[in-house]
């Protein structure tokens, strides 16, 4: 059986986590199953590193597809390229996409490729996401078309489940799920030594492009937090988990902190969940590096642009840890201090061990039901 895995990317690293996450789980339960995904994905070495197949463009025009026709399906497959005709299921992995907070031409393009792939007898599911809200008709009309189409449909909070209920056309395949990639197995990349009572800023770009009127406030604010840091003894290390994004943001933010502070970079996600994971605290913007270190049971404190962070604070019983720029810095600093102290740090640890068991829990579950949905054996092969 062959996957067709779509919104996935190697640019964003939380994009890429879920790629991992997806390839991990079908590598455990039917290693025979494979992956293809769009040449949009990244570079042939990305692609390469995964093992995915490339899939080749659906219109009918071009020398690709004219080559494709003419060579035998085993010499293609042997190359790593696919086609339509390949492909049995779909799965989206987006994270966030379907929104007024987007163009609607997205959903719509979508909404239209779920239609051809349910006219050609696929499955398509979507994979935990977060979506909505739906008020313009654009984008409230098209993601009722995926609504009405998909065989499964994961909100990936309860937020986000109430806005695609609220679209309507899904019934019982509407479902909510947290998000997956807190399965992915964090790798050392063997290079880097924490520091010690390490804490990892992650800035992230969207806040000033997202921020609304607290946009202007971020850098400051993030960079008021490094110094609370170092004022509570804390080693404080700039973790940019998409470098190519965040990377300008790191000059301002020294200069605002009046110091250098290290910055590490990486191209694997699975090493980057490893140095959030060997830190003591983490103060973030990135959704995904968030996910990576609450999944570790590290304490977080977190700023965000869109009902997702609140969403996944709320699953791992922290919600008061979500802050914003322009908050009394009196409060953040307070906060920074009651986590990296022992019996807060301890009393949080533990409080996240035991909510991330039970989101693991219903991750393992979401998998399973799509196994099923996919016609997945439960002795590992596939039933199709």
């Amino acid at each position: 059986m062959m996957l067709q895995i779509v919104g996935v990317g190697a640019v964003n690293k939380g994009a890429e986590l879920m790629l991992i996450a997806i390839k991990q789980h079908f590598a455990q339960r039917d290693p025979a199953i494979l992956l293809a995904c769009d040449p949009g994905f990244g570079s042939y070495s990305e692609r390469a590193r995964y093992g995915l197949y490339s899939k080749l463009s659906a219109s009918r025009i071009g020398r690709s597809w004219l080559a494709a026709q003419i060579m035998p399906a085993s010499f293609r497959l042997a190359y790593g390229l696919a086609e339509d005709r390949d492909i049995k299921a779909v799965l989206d992995a987006s994270g966030f996409a379907f929104s007024d907070q987007f163009d609607p031409r997205r959903t719509e393009r979508f909404a239209e490729d779920v239609l051809l792939w349910k006219k050609q007898g696929k499955r398509v599911i979507l994979l935990p996401q977060a979506l909505g809200p739906f008020e313009t008709p654009r984008a409230r009309k098209a993601f009722r078309i995926v609504l009405e189409n998909a065989d499964l449909v994961f909100a990936r909070d309860a937020e986000s489940l109430r806005y695609a209920q609220a679209v309507g056309g899904a019934g019982d395949r509407l479902r909510e799920c947290p998000d997956f990639t807190n399965l992915v197995t964090a790798v050392n990349p063997g290079d880097v030594t924490p520091l010690r009572n390490q804490v990892c800023i992650v800035p992230n770009d969207r806040m000033i492009e997202k921020g609304g009127a607290a946009a202007g406030a971020y850098l400051p604010f993030m960079a008021e937090c490094v110094k609370a840091v170092m004022r509570a003894g804390g080693s404080p290390l700039l973790l940019l988990h998409d470098a190519k994004a965040d990377g300008p943001l790191v000059q301002p933010l020294m200069k605002l902190i009046g110091a250098d502070v290290p910055v590490v970079r990486h191209p694997d996600p699975c090493h980057l969940k490893w140095i959030l994971g060997a830190s003591r605290m983490v103060i973030g913007s990135r959704f995904h590096a968030l996910v990576s270190a609450l999944s570790q049971s590290v304490p977080c404190l977190a700023t965000g642009w869109s009902h997702k962070y609140q969403a996944l604070f709320a699953d791992y019983g922290c919600p008061e840890c979500i802050v914003q720029p322009g908050v009394d810095t009196g409060h953040v600093e307070k906060a920074i201090n009651e986590l990296l102290s022992d019996p807060g740090h301890d009393r949080m640890v533990a409080a996240l061990r035991r909510h991330g068991d039970q989101l693991k829990t219903r991750v393992a579950q979401m998998w399973s039901v799509v196994d099923t949905t996919l016609g997945i054996a439960s002795n590992g092969g596939s039933s199709s």
